[in-house]
């Protein structure tokens, strides 16, 4: 994965619990059908606005329920420059879009992750972290010295791709 950011340890795990949730409210949602054999994903049926939140200390009647998965994702940075990094990922576990919520969790969201960047903030160039409720989903924001490094105008951001490619695949 290409970050915008670059963490803080040049390798470690990033272990949360990741839940689906109704965007805008705390409760769950259990009436959304999902059907993994089209592989589609909770939140992409009509009417069914669903987000992968994290839950850093779940309890074990939810993790028992299903309600939450425990992840876990080992990362090592391979090289950084620029404000930016090429990390290797290695998820220890399955769960839609949990890469993308580990990386912004290390305040370091990939490359064209126009769904969960909004949660790292800035101030003054120091990152830090926005609840989901409080930052919904937008188009990435880049600042100007790395969309002129990539050049690109920031009319033509929202068509960056998100930056996290398969290397490889390893089955049990």
């Amino acid at each position: 994965a290409i970050t915008v950011g670059v963490p803080a340890e040049v390798e470690g795990e990033i272990s949360t619990g990741l839940s689906w949730q109704q965007q805008g409210d705390r409760a769950m949602v259990r009436g959304c059908w999902w059907d993994a054999g089209t592989g589609d994903t909770p939140g992409s049926a009509e009417g069914c606005a669903l987000q992968v939140v994290p839950v850093p200390a779940p309890g074990r009647r939810s993790l028992a329920r299903k309600d939450v998965k425990s992840t876990l994702t080992r990362y090592r940075v391979l090289s950084a420059t620029g404000g930016c990094a090429l990390l290797q990922l290695q998820p220890r576990t399955a769960f839609p879009e949990q890469l993308q919520v580990h990386l912004t969790l290390l305040l370091c969201p990939a490359l064209g992750d126009h769904k969960h960047s909004s949660r790292v903030g800035r101030v003054l160039r120091v990152p830090f972290s926005l609840t989901p409720e409080s930052a919904p989903a937008r188009t990435q924001v880049l600042d100007e010295e790395l969309l002129s490094r990539l050049g690109l105008s920031p009319q033509q951001l929202h068509r960056l791709p998100l930056h996290i490619h398969l290397q490889e695949l390893v089955l049990p």
